[in-house]
């Protein structure tokens, strides 16, 4: 109601955001059942199922109590003037929502730094993944789905990001970083950051570093049926590209 009628402050944003990470997961920490982690919403009938097979009801959740215990965790160890600084970063940033391959409100030449990580192929299902925030907030989550790149092909898959490339250069000022994450897909036979960095050094810019992390799986790949180094995304690569000084 707030927002319709133009009060939406700072506070309220706030509180929706620590909200919208609140949700839903596997702890006393979010306002639902145990249920998956919180990048991973499951359907309400999916989690009925998931109720009953654990035999639990949802318990009363202290939502106030929830999101002040994790804003105080988000804002521990900064201070008034951090916070001022923060303020201040924000009244000037540009906060955009589209195609990164198509960015003409960032001028030339005035990034410093990228970190991005781009869908993996087909592999992550982001608008089933997102339905609920997407519900809390009021977006339509079938509808942004739609603008996801989700490519079954490898070659449409790197004919995509050709473009991310180019334009992340037109972006990047001289001296500039991105660093791109990706990881193995298809059972570990495709590493992703193979495919890239030709891409990358084919826009203009100088890989100078991959930095690979190889870990156990979480309970959420468990989860699935999920096994630690046979199926899905085993280790994830950042790959570091520099933009030499014209």
């Amino acid at each position: 109601d707030r927002e319709k009628r133009g009060e939406l402050d700072r506070t309220d944003a706030w509180i929706r955001m620590v909200a919208t990470n609140r949700l839903s997961g596997h702890s006393p920490g979010f306002f639902s059942v145990y249920t998956l982690p919180p990048n991973q919403a499951v359907t309400p009938e999916r989690q009925i199922t998931i109720n009953r097979d654990r035999n639990q009801i949802p318990p009363y959740r202290n939502v106030r109590e929830i999101i002040l215990k994790k804003s105080r965790s988000l804002l521990q160890g900064i201070d008034h003037k951090q916070r001022e600084n923060l303020i201040r970063a924000a009244d000037s940033s540009l906060f955009l929502t589209g195609d990164a391959r198509r960015t003409p409100e960032i001028p030339d030449n005035t990034i410093s730094l990228t970190v991005t990580s781009p869908p993996f192929l087909d592999i992550v299902q982001y608008a089933t993944d997102n339905w609920l925030r997407c519900w809390f907030n009021g977006l339509d989550a079938e509808e942004i789905g739609k603008q996801i790149t989700i490519t079954r092909k490898l070659a449409d898959w790197e004919a995509v990001m050709g473009d991310v490339f180019r334009e992340l250069f037109r972006i990047t000022r001289p001296g500039g970083y991105v660093a791109f994450e990706v990881g193995e897909v298809r059972n570990g036979s495709v590493r992703l950051d193979e495919h890239v960095i030709p891409l990358g050094i084919t826009a203009g810019f100088t890989c100078i570093a991959v930095i690979i992390n190889q870990q156990d799986f979480t309970k959420t790949a468990n989860i699935w049926g999920v096994n630690n180094m046979s199926v899905g995304t085993n280790t994830n690569r950042i790959v570091l590209f520099f933009k030499n000084p014209e």
